[in-house]
């Protein structure tokens, strides 16, 4: 069997989309062994996050008024067998299409499963200066596509939406339809199969709209993935 990270993790003062109201992660020392007032030498953190800075789930409410926030979300739909669809002849600022997905799920898409779209775009080139700016993107008939197909949840190493684009149409498909998004993924090209077993529960924060995730996917030592 084989876990294989597919998180990028939080970290103080990590790259972070560059807005005025997009606050950057702070990891911030509470107590240190030497502050420590009884003497036991121990250690407290405080962290500062934005959630949509790392690997995190968007539930519906990130966009669908009155939609579920990531603790009203059914723990199952982060837990189970994925597909992954490798992307990477999609280059910088090209859209994915409903016609690359179907291409690339080789005829193995069934409703219930999960996807993982791999371009490698994070690998690359996350901490580049113009990140958002230049990244694959989804097509509305990509996200067409997996709700025609019954995906539960949809996981990308790239950017949902073309840079740019204020009316947010794949987001608002997707969540719109139940469909939670796994942004933020990294390291899909250790997978060795095309299905993997995936586990990507979020935090659990009451009343929010995303929340931070640690991604993992199982490969071996069952009836998913090579042995």
């Amino acid at each position: 069997m084989r876990v294989i990270d597919l998180s990028l993790g939080y970290s103080h003062g990590m790259p972070a989309y560059g807005t005025s109201w997009y606050k950057e992660v702070e990891i911030r020392p509470l107590m240190t062994p030497e502050t420590d007032p009884t003497g036991h030498g121990r250690r407290f953190s405080q962290f500062v996050l934005n959630p949509h800075n790392a690997t995190h789930v968007d539930a519906p409410s990130h966009f669908v008024p009155g939609g579920k926030d990531v603790s009203d979300l059914d723990p199952g739909l982060f837990i189970g067998p994925a597909l992954v669809l490798d992307l990477t002849h999609r280059g910088l600022y090209e859209a994915v299409t409903a016609d690359d997905l179907a291409a690339a799920a080789r005829g193995l898409m069934r409703p219930g499963l999960r996807l993982l779209l791999r371009t490698d775009y994070l690998d690359r080139h996350w901490g580049d200066p113009d990140f958002w700016q230049k990244p694959p993107y989804l097509a509305p008939s990509a996200a067409d596509w997996c709700v025609e197909q019954g995906a539960v949840l949809v996981g990308l190493d790239f950017l949902t939406e073309e840079p740019g684009d204020r009316a947010f149409p794949v987001h608002r498909r997707l969540l719109e339809a139940g469909i939670p998004i796994l942004e933020y993924l990294c390291n899909l090209k250790a997978l060795t199969g095309p299905i993997v077993w995936l586990m990507a529960a979020p935090m659990q924060v009451i009343g929010a709209e995303a929340a931070p995730v640690r991604a993992l996917a199982i490969e071996g030592g069952g009836p998913y993935g090579p042995a």
